[in-house]
Formats: C-alpha cells, structure tokens, sequence
C-alpha cells in the first residue's frame, strides 16, 4: 500500500510539473530609446557680492555672476550700484559680457536716478562685439 501511495504522489507530481511546464513562457523584448536633444547644459556657475565706502563717503555695492554651458559659450554680468550723499543721486552700471564662438558681445547699461523718481532717471546703454583674443 506505501508503494502505491508513492507511486501515486510522484505520478501527481510529474503530471503537475508537466503541466507547469506546458504553461511557462519566456519572451525577450529590446527598446531602444534616442534621448530628446535638451540643448548646452551650464556645467559652471559661480556668483560673488561686494560693498564699500570711498574716501569721499559714496556707498558701492557690486554683484556678479558668471556662468559657462557644455558648448563652450559663456556669460558673465557686473552690476554695481554707488550712492553719492551729497547729490544723492544713485548711479547702477550692468555690464553683461557673452561669449559664443570666440565672438563676445559687451552691453554696458547706466542708470542715473533719484530718489523718489523726479527727475526720471537717465538710461544710456552702449553695445560692442569683438573676437576674443584680437589685438
């Protein structure tokens, strides 16, 4: 009787791995996926802060930040705002520099201005381009 219930239970087990057999399945699929073009990434960035007060007791403060992506083009931007006390007017000069192919564009803008807006403030901006490196 022990004989015939082994012989039963190992029949039921290879009936049973047979069957698992019959039902397993294996598939391989390969997709390959081409990124979207992002454009130049800035891979260097840095920013620096400044202030002081001149031997005639005008007020500066500066700024900068500068920045450079994966293509090589670079921007760096200065700004610097000084207060004169005795006309209290205030003076801010931007001067953006950006250089792309060995080609680097300068724009300088200033604005004078008072407090309180009146007079208006005077805007004179001035732009030139030049190969980096040329004498």
């Amino acid at each position: 009787m022990t004989r015939f219930l082994l012989a039963s239970a190992a029949a039921l087990g290879m009936m049973t791995g047979a069957a698992l057999a019959q039902t397993a399945s294996s598939e391989t699929t390969t997709t390959t996926m081409t990124p979207a073009y992002s454009g130049p990434v800035v891979i260097q960035s840095s920013a620096t802060t400044g202030s002081g007060v001149t031997a005639e007791g005008d007020l500066t403060s500066t700024s900068g930040t500068g920045s450079k992506d994966s293509a090589g083009a670079s921007t760096s931007t200065t700004i610097t705002n000084t207060s004169f006390p005795l006309s209290n007017v205030i003076t801010t000069v931007k001067k953006t520099t950006s250089v792309v192919n060995g080609v680097a564009t300068e724009t300088t803008t200033t604005t004078a201005a008072y407090p309180g807006g009146s007079p208006a403030p005077t805007v004179m901006t001035s732009t030139r381009t030049y190969e980096v490196g040329a004498k």
